[in-house]
């Protein structure tokens, strides 16, 4: 491109820059009034559950059936049967969510009892169990072994949505009760989980977002030495992040716990798009005296289109997941980055040069190799090569055969390493081991008994020969066999309220089971109100209800394999029925191997995305995988190690591998650029390596320095996979610079550089 064109074209953008300030100041009202409207979303059990897959469909069969099993369980110190707050909480709850409210404006309790309304039940005619036999069938369900009791709420659809609604509707009640209060409260269950995460989440969006960004500027001031330029930076970087926010919140989304990350990542890409911007403007302002702002952004156009293009493919390939809360993530920030970019290229121009015109003028004006006049004639206007980046550069040519071999083996290691990498989502790894949360799960635990549940259904076909009595006989089995399993806490299921069925022989038994043979076909409707049972016309699904340990070691799929294990003997001695393990536990478990499909296939799709795009930029397949190497190399590296060393990864880990991938990339990008084009000028490779490193080696470190300063805050959260994402994030960012500046130079000086001289 000739210099009179280079000045129209720099001209022609700062017109265009300007023109964009103008409107953008008028639309920051608008777009700050979006951001407010931010709403931190329900982190549900139904968002986390992996879509498509049979153990979805079991378990929505079994709701829409039985009605939803997620409970609240509220107990406290010392709460026994006979505590009379007991009641008058259960009686305050039923009356405050008979009045509506702003907040409430419709009830949210569907149905609720105390462990004494469900004792009474037994001891009680018409069932009159002695109170001992009624201890030892409430224990490890609604009766801890030392008399520990509890109440069980079950919310409707309405509760569910509104978890933090609810869980303060049961709050405002106890404080409503002599001697009781909210602080003693110990809560667990699905509803209590969603809501913590929720919780988690807000305190991470208000706490540590803030530190985070002040952290990003203050790393940028430190790398650009300007003060000047940490505010170009930091005014673009924050009106992406304002972008994000507000995309959100006017497409009504809301932020959940994996969510929300976003704003700062955005932040933080944009920030180091800007950081890369600076570097250009300091190598403009060496030869040019004005449009210094629209000059940087012609000369680092390209790249910077390019790497936001791939960035965008990485974060676009999280739309492969099975998982709602991961494909939301993936779109919104894709669609976020891309707006932020737009901002950035646009905004740049004017407001460089509005604070960091003067400065930069004045510190090239005191470089004795500055010249007063533009180089017109001369193709060739860039800073020299600092002697430090000669030398590594011979360095790196000396050494390329042992730094391809090392970054070879360690590839090779930790892609072994994946193969045994494995993945969690029990909700006890998700908070920290002092977390309010954890410790209420383990009262709980320790008093009442284990919290998670695997649901047993019996399903016997139709038509069938055999009588509801005749089903219960193998519910009974099935039942007593289970409570004899040291690794089930508690069994809950129709025999739990029925009398004890007859076994012997005896003509008082035989009695017993005829006059019970017509009690249980008059109360089956009764069990079927009760959720014990429920029928269609091609079934009978019976109900167990069996309580495993949440804080065990084992693994949800574990704990429901003890359950099978001890059911399966009894279905293949008869086959009189099918058995069918469904629930949150084997749910989350099923979203456990979900985790590890969408690793897969979203680091998968990302590199089938990215590398085309590559190859078409390199002009060749061989440049283009060169190019990639580096690149895949982070993920690897840190999965690879994780696994190693026996780390499992979460929800929010997954988002790392696809999101880095797109990041190392926009470095690699910028060095290449800087590469090929010294080549065009007739460099010879090991120069146009010391060149890239003299003017990209800086600013790619500044950005991985800022990056990674960025997410530290989050190192803080109360939320273990947001901080897992941080870790990940900081771990990949920073091993990305040993891809870019130590593996990709030894690449491109190897034999096989010599045919990926490419023009980027």
């Amino acid at each position: 491109m000739s210099l009179p064109q280079q000045v129209s074209r720099a001209k022609l953008l700062e017109r265009y820059s300007f023109r964009f300030l103008v409107v953008l100041a008028f639309l920051l009202p608008l777009i700050l009034w979006g951001a407010s409207k931010i709403k931190i979303g329900s982190a549900s059990a139904h968002a986390w559950l992996p879509e498509g897959r049979i153990e979805r469909t079991q378990y929505e069969w079994f709701t829409n059936r039985f009605g939803s099993d997620q409970y609240l369980v509220v107990s406290w110190e010392a709460c026994a049967m006979s505590d009379p707050r007991l009641g008058a909480l259960a009686d305050k709850i039923r009356e405050l969510d008979s009045e509506p409210t702003a907040e409430r404006p419709k009830p949210l309790v569907d149905s609720l009892q105390t462990s004494t309304d469900i004792y009474k039940s037994l001891v009680d005619p018409p069932l009159g169990l002695s109170p001992a036999n009624a201890r030892a069938r409430l224990e490890g369900s609604f009766l801890g072994k030392d008399g520990t009791a509890a109440l069980f709420v079950r919310f409707n659809s309405d509760g569910i949505a509104m978890q933090k609604q609810a869980i303060e509707l049961v709050r405002s009640a106890a404080d409503g009760i002599e001697g009781l209060g909210r602080e003693p409260l110990q809560m667990v269950g699905s509803i209590y989980e969603g809501y913590a995460v929720d919780e988690a989440a807000e305190k991470s969006l208000k706490r540590l977002v803030l530190p985070s960004s002040l952290m990003g500027v203050v790393l940028a001031w430190l790398c650009l030495r300007s003060v000047r330029g940490a505010l170009t930076v930091l005014l673009i970087g924050g009106l992406g992040q304002l972008i994000a926010v507000a995309v959100v919140a006017l497409t009504g989304g809301e932020f959940s716990a994996v969510l929300i990350v976003l704003p700062t990542l955005v932040f933080m890409l944009t920030l180091s798009a800007a950081v890369h911007f600076m570097n250009y403007y300091g190598d403009v302002a060496y030869s040019h005296r004005d449009h210094l702002g629209a000059r940087a952004i012609l000369l680092g156009l390209k790249p910077s289109i390019l790497a936001t293009l791939t960035t965008s493919l990485g974060m676009i390939a999280l739309a492969t997941s099975q998982l709602s809360p991961v494909r939301t993530f993936g779109l919104y920030s894709a669609s976020c980055l891309c707006l932020a970019t737009v901002v950035l290229f646009l905004a740049f121009p004017k407001l460089s040069d509005w604070l960091c015109k003067t400065r930069y003028l004045a510190h090239q004006g005191a470089n004795e190799d500055f010249n007063s006049q533009e180089r017109l004639g001369s193709h060739d206007c860039s800073p020299p090569v600092s002697p430090w980046a000669t030398s590594y550069a011979a360095w790196v040519k000396s050494n390329y055969a042992i730094i391809c071999i090392l970054g070879f083996s360690l590839l090779a290691i930790s892609f072994y390493g994946l193969w045994h990498l494995k993945s969690s989502t029990k909700f006890d790894d998700m908070f920290p081991k002092n977390s309010p949360t954890r410790e209420s799960m383990a009262w709980i635990e320790e008093h009442l008994g284990p919290i998670a549940s695997v649901e047993v259904l019996l399903e016997f076909s139709k038509p069938n020969e055999m009588e509801p009595y005749d089903q219960l006989v193998w519910v009974d089995r099935v039942t007593q066999e289970l409570r004899s399993n040291p690794d089930i806490g508690g069994v809950a299921s129709a025999v739990t309220f029925l009398p004890k069925l007859p076994s012997g022989g005896r003509i008082r038994d035989v009695s017993k089971r005829a006059v019970m043979r017509t009690a249980i076909a008059k109360e089956f409707d009764q069990l079927v109100t009760r959720g014990l049972v429920a029928q269609d016309s091609e079934s009978v699904a019976w109900r167990i209800t069996t309580k495993v340990s949440a804080l065990s070691k084992l693994n949800y799929g574990e704990l429901t394999q003890r359950v099978r294990q001890t059911v399966e003997p009894i279905e293949r001695e008869q086959q009189a029925f099918k058995t069918i393990y469904t629930g949150l536990s084997p749910v989350m478990h099923d979203t456990q191997l979900a985790l590890l499909d969408d690793l897969g296939s979203s680091f998968t799709t990302a590199f089938l995305l990215i590398t085309p795009v590559m190859m078409l930029i390199a002009r060749g397949i061989q440049a283009g995988l060169l190019i990639m190497v580096p690149n895949i190399l982070p993920e690897t590296l840190v999965f690879g190690m994780m696994a190693w060393l026996g780390y499992s990864i979460d929800i929010a880990g997954i988002l790392t591998a696809s999101v880095a991938m797109g990041i190392a990339v926009n470095d690699t990008l910028h060095f290449v650029n800087w590469y090929t084009h010294r080549l065009e000028l007739g460099d010879s490779r090991e120069q146009a390596i010391a060149d890239a490193f003299s003017n990209c080696g800086k600013a790619m470190i500044h950005t991985m320095l800022i990056s990674c300063c960025s997410m530290l805050p989050f190192l803080l959260a109360e939320f273990n996979p947001t901080r897992q994402f941080a870790t990940l994030m900081i771990a990949m960012m920073s091993s990305s610079i040993l891809g870019d500046l130590v593996l990709l130079p030894a690449l491109l000086l190897s034999p096989l550089g010599r045919t990926s001289n490419t023009q980027i």
